[in-house]
Formats: structure tokens, C-alpha cells, sequence
């Protein structure tokens, strides 16, 4: 039989762990505190009030660069988690971790905390970015754009935006402490990392192509000069059988731009019946083309798949020591009802066993896209993968 010496077992520098309020935590904290080191940390609203177990991972990573942020469900290594903290952490060997935060206390101070994130973040050896951001405070797609103008194109950005039960239990984590009002972010610096991204989605489209003719930042106004109220109503009676059904959720808006190739999804937050406005979750540029989608919940898992497949034709999957952050829309939750606990299932089993999986249920998608600069999704799984080879 033959045996192995220190150097032929490669040494586990990922974990992930989570904690109960029933059960405490999972497992013993791993000894793997360096200032190399990043710990992500996913967590439920209602862990701000009471942050023990929060404390207790601060207090056991002193060196570590911890960041993360409040979600209503969390994941770990495929179980859906309720209530509960999901913990990942992955070591490196000469990858250096480099924090930036900045404020982020309404829509117009969003593309100001990008480019101060990007200016801290900045270094010709910066191959990726994970970013989180408060989900009600943020207007995600100035943040992005903002991080952008200070970075290299070529700079991987991955992540998403705080969510809670309600729009008024979202958190931040940054650097070990909780915060409210904040976008946080870490670079990883140096010639051996990779943060590989990628989304599905799991939508069809329904009803005929128009154009935004009148918006303003969220808000849209009007499609092909009518109220966009009317036209929406219409389309979504069309497909339903009768008229605007009482969830929007089933039925987001995609919108095209014009220097993509790809769609970008855009929940429905509410409609103003009075101007025929229709309210959404990320920004609309005036002159593109939208048309309504819909899904099934099986439709949503078939996204899962189209990520996972995304991911293996960008790297070759590693076997172990690598630590996916998987980020799916909170809208997905109200289509899937029980199914939830089966896409967390299918990202963990996709990616394969060896590859420790954290995640949770955003208000918004941050992605670098195939076909472009990075974008903010509605109703998108996305997933980053890191690692150091």
C-alpha cells in the first residue's frame, strides 16, 4: 500500500460552516485566521439585534478580511438554511485581500461609494472583486458603474445587494462589523487567483417587443408612447387569460440594451395607476427594448443548470479548495415556494461536493457578463467562483 508524505496531500485551505439558533454552530471554527484570509458571511435579520454568534467569528479571524451581509435564507454546501449564519472561508497562499467600504446613504450618493471603492480597491495585479451593497439604499447600477470608471475593464466584479424580510432589516458586514448604509468590497491582488462568474436565468418571453419611450432612472413611464401600465396589463392578461395578475413577480420585464447581447431582468416593485408609471427594481435607460417574460418553478431550476454549464466552459471545475458565492434573486423565492431548497441543491451538486458553497437571496444580482461590463440582474442566479491555483 502506498503512503503519502506531508507533500503529496494538498493542504484544505476552504471551509464552510453555519449556526443554528437550536444547534449552535456545525463544526469547530478551522485554523485558518491570516491576513490572506477571507471570511464571507451570510446571515438573517434578525442577527443584527442579537450578534453573539457574529462576535464569536470576528473574535476567531482577527487577521481576516470578513465581509457580508443580512439575507432572509441562507446556503450551505446545499441546504437551504432558515434563520441561520452561513460562514465561507478560503485561505490564501499569495493572493493579497484588499478592503474597501464607503457610505451609501441614498440612490444619488451610489455612483460616488463605486468610484471610492474602486479607488481603494485599484492595483495593476487586480484580477477580481466581490462587492455587497445595502439592498434598499442602493442604486446598484451606479454603484457598479461607479466601481468601474476606476477599474480596468478586465476586472472580474461579482456580488449583491442586502435583503431581509422587509426593506428595513438589511445589513452589512464590513471588516467584522455590522453597518447599515454601506457597500463593501474586496479585491483579490495578485498573478494566481481567479473569480470566475456566471448567471442563469430560467425566464421565457411572452407578448411583443415595444420601447421604452419615457423613463427615469427606475421608473417607466411609457412603452411605444403609451402608459406603461396599460401595455403591461395588457400583455400579462393576454398570457393569463384575464387581467393584471395580483404578483408582478411571474412576470418581470427584460430590457435590452444596445451595446449587449444579453438580456437584463427587471422586477416590477409597483404600479402607479394614476400617471400609468410602473416602478422597478434596477434602473431602465430611455429608448430600449422591453418586452414581459414569465417562468414555472421548473423553468427557475432549469436556470440553475444553465449557470452551472455557463461556469465549466469558462475553467475547468476544481476538485477541492475552492469556495462558490452563489447569489439568487429574493423574487425567485415567491416562484419556487417549497422548490427553493432545490436550487441551492442543484447549484452545490452542479458544481461538485469538493467545492464549498455559500449563498443567499439578494434584492439585486451583480455580474460581470459575457458580453460585457458588469450588470445588475433581477431574477438571475449568479455564482463566483474563487480560487488560487
Amino acid at each position: 500500500m502506498r503512503t503519502f508524505s506531508p507533500l503529496d496531500i494538498e493542504e484544505q485551505t476552504t471551509e464552510t460552516l453555519s449556526y443554528a439558533q437550536n444547534n449552535g454552530w456545525s463544526k469547530p471554527f478551522p485554523d485558518l485566521d491570516s491576513e490572506n484570509t477571507l471570511v464571507v458571511v451570510f446571515a438573517a435579520h434578525e442577527y443584527w439585534d442579537s450578534p453573539e454568534p457574529l462576535l464569536e467569528i470576528c473574535n476567531y479571524f482577527p487577521e481576516s478580511k470578513i465581509i457580508g451581509c443580512s439575507s432572509p435564507v441562507v446556503i450551505c454546501d446545499g441546504s437551504l438554511l432558515e434563520g441561520a449564519i452561513a460562514v465561507g472561508i478560503i485561505r490564501f497562499e499569495t493572493t493579497q485581500i484588499r478592503l474597501s467600504a464607503a457610505a451609501v446613504n441614498n440612490f444619488e450618493t451610489s455612483r460616488t461609494a463605486g468610484q471610492q471603492l474602486g479607488e481603494q480597491l485599484t492595483d495593476p495585479d487586480l484580477k477580481g472583486v466581490l462587492i455587497f451593497a445595502d439592498g434598499v439604499t442602493t442604486e446598484a447600477t451606479e454603484l457598479v458603474r461607479g466601481l468601474q470608471e476606476r477599474l480596468p475593464p478586465e476586472v472580474t466584479i461579482a456580488g449583491g445587494l442586502a435583503s431581509g424580510h422587509t426593506l428595513d432589516d438589511t445589513w452589512m458586514i464590513c471588516d467584522g462589523e455590522l453597518q447599515r448604509l454601506q457597500a463593501c468590497a474586496v479585491g483579490f491582488v495578485g498573478n494566481r487567483v481567479e473569480l470566475t462568474r456566471a448567471t442563469g436565468g430560467g425566464w421565457r418571453l411572452i407578448g411583443a417587443e415595444c420601447q421604452a419611450t419615457r423613463t427615469v432612472g427606475r421608473t417607466l413611464y411609457e412603452l411605444d408612447g403609451e402608459p406603461a401600465h396599460d401595455v403591461y396589463q395588457r400583455q400579462v392578461g393576454n398570457e393569463v387569460g384575464f387581467g393584471l395578475h395580483e404578483s408582478s413577480t411571474r412576470y418581470p420585464l427584460t430590457i435590452r440594451l444596445p451595446s449587449l447581447e444579453m438580456q437584463i431582468v427587471r422586477d416590477v416593485n409597483r404600479f402607479d395607476e394614476a400617471s400609468g408609471a410602473i416602478e422597478l427594481a434596477g434602473d431602465i435607460p430611455e429608448g430600449v427594448t422591453v418586452q414581459v417574460m414569465t417562468t414555472t418553478a421548473d423553468d427557475i431550476l432549469d436556470g440553475v443548470d444553465e449557470a452551472v454549464e455557463r461556469m465549466k466552459s469558462k475553467t475547468i471545475l476544481p476538485q477541492n479548495n475552492a469556495l462558490a458565492i452563489c447569489v439568487s434573486c429574493a423574487g425567485r423565492r415567491t416562484v419556487l415556494l417549497e422548490k427553493t431548497r432545490e436550487e441551492a441543491a442543484l447549484a452545490y451538486d452542479g458544481l461538485g461536493h469538493g467545492i464549498h458553497q455559500i449563498g443567499m437571496y439578494a434584492f439585486g444580482e451583480i455580474s460581470t457578463t459575457s458580453s460585457g461590463p458588469p450588470q445588475v440582474h433581477n431574477e438571475t442566479i449568479t455564482m463566483g467562483l474563487i480560487r488560487e491555483y
